[in-house]
């Protein structure tokens, strides 16, 4: 595949404090990537170096073969940016706001007019194109930071908390837009808190906190961890059941639901056989037991209380 955005042991200071160490991955043409870790995890600012609004401390960031620091110029016209403040200019209408960020690209007046009618009409926006944008709501205001993100028609849409403050129908309307972009091509970096959204619209992510902890598929990071997650059904006295599985209180933790316990088990290769054997030591019969199925949020839950992500 071809590789359009690379980060190669990026690092990124902020005086002493180092929020970025060592991050390297590779993003492909037509891949949604997402980025995924806990608040404070250097996402935002990873979408800042990659749109050249901040240079990395060491290391080197290459779009489409253009090195960030060198070559922020001829970047800047290829990368579409949503971010968590917007910057809008509150007083001037939606066209406004659109035609002059449209005269920073290098468009011509037709372009940009066709461009800005297409996503007006797309968001929802063309009949209210003329309001100044204070009166918008949370949702319309995100509309048009969308719009305006794509209005270069970017080979590179960089999306941080995109979907922030869209009501059901703007959100369908955004994931299925963002699957038609990585369709046509564009290349796609997907930074959001919702798991859900992660799951259904990546290819692949990176679990990040500070360091890449982790890249890989929603099926595979499921996959992986549900073999760390297991539904046992016994038939026995539950205060006895509870005694045994307490045994292991360093390797698993375990909760009862009706009568299935569920246990998130560090090394279930070792224990599972373990647990067994004690439960039928003492007279109590294994009904059942079977890897629990997660979604990709139950899995990252999992990984976190195993304190790979702090």
């Amino acid at each position: 595949m071809d590789s359009v955005v690379t980060l190669n042991g990026v690092n990124k200071n902020f005086g002493n404090m180092q929020v970025i160490r060592d991050l390297s991955f590779t993003v492909n043409r037509g891949e949604i990537f997402g980025l995924l870790g806990p608040n404070g995890a250097g996402k935002t600012t990873t979408l800042r170096m990659i749109s050249c609004l901040l240079a990395p401390s060491s290391g080197e960031i290459d779009i489409l073969g253009h090195r960030v620091g060198k070559d922020n110029d001829r970047i800047r016209g290829l990368i579409g940016a949503v971010t968590e403040s917007p910057g809008h200019y509150e007083k001037l209408t939606a066209l406004q706001n659109l035609n002059f960020f449209g005269s920073c690209y290098q468009m011509t007046k037709a372009k940009k007019n066709e461009r800005i009618e297409y996503l007006l009409h797309l968001f929802d926006l063309w009949d209210r194109r003329h309001d100044p944008v204070s009166r918008y709501s949370k949702g319309m205001k995100q509309k048009l930071s969308i719009a305006r993100a794509l209005l270069p028609d970017p080979k590179v849409l960089l999306l941080d908390e995109a979907t922030a403050n869209l009501d059901p129908v703007n959100l369908k309307k955004m994931k299925d837009l963002v699957k038609e972009l990585a369709s046509n091509g564009k290349t796609i970096i997907y930074c959001s808190h919702s798991l859900s959204e992660i799951e259904q619209l990546c290819n692949r992510f990176a679990i990040t906190n500070g360091s890449i902890v982790s890249v890989t598929t929603p099926e595979k990071f499921r996959e992986e961890w549900s073999s760390h997650n297991v539904v046992l059904e016994t038939n026995g006295e539950r205060e006895i059941i509870n005694a045994i599985l307490s045994k292991y209180s360093d390797h698993l933790d375990f909760k009862w639901h009706q009568d299935k316990i569920y246990l998130q088990i560090a090394d279930s290769e070792k224990t599972n056989p373990l647990i067994i054997r004690d439960l039928v030591h003492n007279s109590i019969e294994v009904k059942f037991i079977s890897k629990a199925e997660l979604t990709l949020e139950d899995a990252y839950l999992s990984m976190i209380k195993e304190k790979r992500v702090k």
